[in-house]
């Protein structure tokens, strides 16, 4: 019989490591009772392929273990596990045998839980079954729930981002006929102590906000209809969209009201006020300060209030696909703002005309650091002076942007550069230039432009481009293939998944770069794989999902790419966060300041990058 003492010493060396730190008493317990410590001495074999279905798990209590996959001893391992990791989670779900070889680094403790007790705590304890059905999930939730408990005193006024807008709605939405005139409309309004009607069945939308803009000002007279003043269409949600999918509407339309339908009928309105208590800035303020802008420094001011508010969600444990996404549509506003100053001041038309985002703006994924990529196609028939205006114009919104913050891209790749200003015809050329040579300039060319999606003007011009492009590349199968050798190149750092993690957290190797080495090789992956497969959008996790949708790629695996990719968006912005604007590279991550659970996470996100890449090696081999 297991002491009394030594028992409280291995729950407590558990509970510090996740998922054990959520097992309730009694499955901790469960888990301290029938673990055994087993030693085993370098170089040591601990399980393998060889072995058939695995009969126990292993937690590694002290030492590191490397996964290595066997016959490939060149390959860096395809893990490293380090105290507190379960393995192999995998084989012992689904009753096979393992696909890597795990050797003891040193020498190595590990408490060992038989197959039997493994498969009574899955059934046991629901924490530990989530855990090992979506490990990369899991511990992503736990990071989450402990970011948002170190800023609970601020994040009171926020509601969580994922909560459905049909739990917010408190009563039914208040109709009226669209001929009923605006006496009694606004006397409805008064006694029913609402900020809005709807016009008949969701035809249109009035509320306080449009009284002195649409009826006071112009004098509309009040025995006029409610249709005469009223917005159409309306912009509707599901009641099971989020409060996100709602902050992003009424970010990118600049409106305060949502309106809510429950398997197609009309169940209420949802307002800005619903999905903010305190904060100061709201979306929608900032969204008119964007559009009211009558100079550089007001479109500035607004620029700066979008940093600031997105800082703030971050510090909040906010989602970093919903911050990332809500960040490029601000910055967009404020390119359209700045673009459609420009083309009044230059005499230009947008007609025939495209302005292109490009990189992470065009991909969506913008951090709070971010500086411009950007580039102009207009019609082919555009005349020399037109064109001459045309890069003038760009130029001026180039200069415009970067007083509003937005710094000139340091590799010129704008709008205002010439090369970059061209004729339909003339980008066509260029990308089939680059993906018939597909040297290495053409390569890193491709990191860039193959993002793009059309901003302000003529959208066809960007959206034909999509279609050719698109077409040519899955179509040239050596340009694919020098893509996936360049995508593989550049991986997550050798200490967070080869022989070197020992080294991890001394002086020497602190510091890893989150760009270069932790998004990148997603952002690389995901694009490579929507060209080869005809896929149009331009988003990282939205490439990836599409894939998954199609068949091309495994469900499972996908989803934990993507949130190992989220991950690591979420670890940039919460460094940007912190960190001053004018530090030289806003990506660097200094990990002695990760906690052992994001330290955990973040190596199991540098597997999942190593994956994915082993994905593309598969693809395209040689």
């Amino acid at each position: 019989m297991t002491s009394p003492t030594i028992l409280a010493g291995v729950r407590r060396s558990l509970a510090a490591h996740s998922p054990y730190s959520e097992l309730d008493e009694d499955a901790l317990d469960f888990v301290a009772r029938r673990v055994e410590l087993t030693y085993f001495a370098r170089g040591e074999r601990i399980v393998g392929p060889s072995d058939g279905p695995p009969a126990r798990c292993w937690i590694v209590r002290q030492g590191l273990v490397e996964g290595r996959r066997p016959g490939r001893p060149d390959e860096p391992p395809a893990s490293t596990l380090t105290p507190g990791d379960t393995f192999p989670v995998g084989a012992l779900m689904a009753e096979r045998p393992v696909v890597s070889d795990y050797w003891a680094v040193g020498d190595v403790f590990c408490w060992a839980l038989a197959k039997t007790d493994f498969d009574a705590l899955i059934t046991r304890s629901p924490a530990f079954l989530d855990f090992c059905k979506r490990r990369m999930g899991a511990l992503l939730d736990l990071s989450n729930r402990a970011l948002q408990a170190s800023y609970a005193q601020q994040a009171t006024q926020w509601r969580s981002m994922a909560t459905p807008l049909g739990d917010l709605l408190r009563r039914a939405p208040v109709t009226v006929p669209a001929d009923m005139a605006l006496r009694e409309v606004f006397e409805l309004m008064e006694r029913e102590r609402v900020g809005s009607v709807i016009v008949g069945d969701a035809q249109g939308i009035f509320t306080r906000q449009d009284v002195i803009g649409r009826v006071a000002l112009p004098g509309v007279p009040l025995e006029a209809p409610i249709a005469s003043v009223m917005t159409s269409p309306v912009l509707a949600l599901d009641a099971r969209a989020t409060i996100a999918e709602a902050m992003l509407l009424m970010a990118e339309r600049t409106i305060r009201h949502v309106p809510v339908r429950r398997d197609g009928v009309l169940a209420g309105v949802v307002t800005e006020r619903d999905l903010f208590v305190l904060q100061r800035q709201t979306l929608r303020g900032i969204g008119e300060a964007i559009g009211a802008a009558s100079s550089t420094a007001a479109l500035a001011r607004a620029a700066e209030d979008i940093r600031e508010w997105s800082s703030t969600l971050v510090a909040q444990g906010v989602a970093s696909a919903f911050v990332t996404r809500l960040i490029s549509r601000l910055n967009d506003q404020v390119a359209q703002r700045a673009i459609g100053r420009a083309a009044a001041a230059h005499g230009v038309s947008l007609e025939g005309v495209c302005w292109l985002a490009l990189g992470s703006e065009g991909r969506e994924e913008q951090t709070i650091a971010t500086d411009q990529d950007n580039g102009l196609v207009f019609d082919d028939a555009t005349d020399e002076a037109g064109r001459d205006r045309l890069r003038a114009f760009a130029e001026s919104v180039n200069a415009e942007l970067d007083a509003c913050g937005y710094p000139l891209c340091k590799g010129g790749i704008m709008a205002g550069n010439p090369k970059w200003c061209l004729a339909r015809r003339d980008w066509e050329a260029l990308f089939e230039g680059w993906i018939d040579r597909g040297d290495p300039q053409s390569l890193l060319a491709a990191s860039v432009f193959f993002d793009f999606r059309p901003l302000a003007g003529d959208a066809s011009l960007a959206i034909g481009l999509r279609e050719r492009v698109t077409v040519r590349a899955a179509a040239n199968g050596r340009f694919l293939k020098q893509m996936s050798d360049n995508a593989r190149r550049n991986g997550p750092p050798t200490s967070w998944t080869g022989g070197l993690i020992g080294q991890l957290f001394t002086h020497d190797t602190p510091e890893v770069d989150l760009k270069l080495h932790g998004t990148v090789p997603f952002v690389d992956a995901a694009r490579l794989l929507a060209l080869a497969h005809g896929v149009r959008a331009t988003g990282t996790a939205e490439r990836l999902q599409a894939l998954a949708d199609a068949g091309t790629l495994p469900p499972g695996e996908t989803h934990a790419w993507i949130e190992a990719f989220q991950f690591l968006q979420s670890l940039r912005l919460r460094v940007q966060h912190q960190r001053p604007g004018s530090v030289a590279n806003p990506n660097l991550l200094d990990t002695r300041i990760l906690s052992d659970l994001d330290r955990r996470i973040l190596k199991e996100a540098f597997r999942q990058a190593r994956t994915l890449q082993q994905r593309l090696a598969l693809d395209w081999p040689g």
